[in-house]
């Protein structure tokens, strides 16, 4: 059997498109856990109604708002079947054979999970589409599923690191013994990091069926982007020291050096105080120890000779700020236009 946990929040409008999209595969062997995690629209009211006409549906009824995490891992806790399948509510199957088709081929190779290709949908009409077939298929085993992979989840992309659109085996994740992160942002990333070492082979289908709704351009800054990404980075520490994963430290520090970046930025176009408050902000952060640690990259020497990065190391403010409004007037068009573009296809 296969669980297909469904974390809902304020998603109404797209619950029963994924739901039917569920429902309606040839693969019949399934419980669905949908999890209201106290949404304040018609999403419970729905899962109801769908819960009345097919007994394979359970509904957790969260009284307090926690978050997509936790809200998986309380569907966690209720699953019965051998494999796990997590699709987020405003999101849909593209095949309708798709469980079936992971099913058998989790079966046939013994892998700790099956990932199916996805694309990503602007808009319920699949005008705008990106399909993501991944590069890498079939199947893939240790030690090389570790020694190469792994550096997927440290600011090297190679492996999707996201926890939908993927058929794990439940045992291997009761093995691992994840517990929720805590974070907003990066969630998925943290439970597969955690998760990779314990796995022995996965298996990558070259079969588009999971549609990734995107769009919905965000109109103000998001305070918990810049501490989760933060937190992230000290965690992918830890577990490069745990498993002597020495390979990695470079890519996470210029991946740190990015993510301030952006930050500077959004406090810039978001209005996140004025340009003295954003300056001694980032005078208050470059104290922190971990910015001596980011300094130290070895295998890629034109990082140290980026202006930015030597006004982290050289604590220049001053600089730092200019940079980043240099890089919100350059990109202010591009991002005007993908708000109008955003606005267009969600009202559609």
């Amino acid at each position: 059997m296969i669980s297909i946990i469904i974390p809902i929040y304020n998603t109404a409008k797209y619950l029963s498109q994924c739901l039917d999209s569920v429902l309606n595969q040839s693969y019949k062997d399934i419980e669905i856990i949908a999890i209201n995690d106290a949404s304040p629209d018609n999403s419970m009211h729905i899962c109801q109604n769908y819960a009345l006409k097919d007994k394979r549906i359970k509904i957790i009824d969260k009284k307090k708002n926690e978050g997509v995490d936790r809200a998986r891992f309380s569907g966690l806790e209720l699953a019965n079947g051998k494999y796990v399948l997590f699709i987020d509510s405003d999101d849909w199957l593209e095949n309708l054979d798709i469980l079936s088709i992971m099913h058998e081929k989790a079966e046939e190779t013994n892998a700790d999970y099956v990932e199916m290709g996805m694309q990503r949908v602007m808009d319920c009409h699949k005008w705008i589409r990106h399909p993501g077939i991944s590069s890498i298929t079939g199947l893939i085993e240790i030690p090389e599923l570790f020694e190469k992979y792994y550096l997927s989840f440290f600011g090297y992309n190679i492996l999707s690191v996201t926890i939908w659109g993927k058929l794990y085996r439940k045992s291997i994740i009761d093995k691992a013994k994840i517990i929720p992160s805590g974070i907003c942002m990066g969630e998925d990333l943290v439970f597969n990091m955690k998760l990779f070492p314990h796995l022995k082979r996965i298996y990558i289908l070259d079969t588009i069926g999971y549609n990734y709704r995107f769009g919905g351009m965000t109109s103000k800054y998001n305070k918990h982007l810049y501490p989760d990404l933060k937190y992230l980075y000290t965690l992918k520490e830890e577990l490069i020291e745990k498993y002597q994963y020495y390979k990695a430290w470079d890519f996470i520090r210029i991946e740190m050096k990015n993510i301030l970046h952006s930050d500077i930025c959004q406090r810039i176009i978001y209005h996140v105080g004025t340009e003295e408050e954003i300056k001694d902000y980032l005078t208050k952060e470059l104290e922190d120890p971990i910015w001596k640690r980011v300094m130290q990259v070895k295998e890629h020497p034109n990082f140290l000779n980026d202006p930015f990065v030597k006004a982290i190391a050289q604590k220049d403010v001053q600089l730092l700020y200019s940079s980043c409004l240099t890089t919100v007037k350059q990109q202010a068009f591009k991002r005007n236009l993908k708000k109008i573009a955003s606005f267009v296809f969600t009202h559609i």
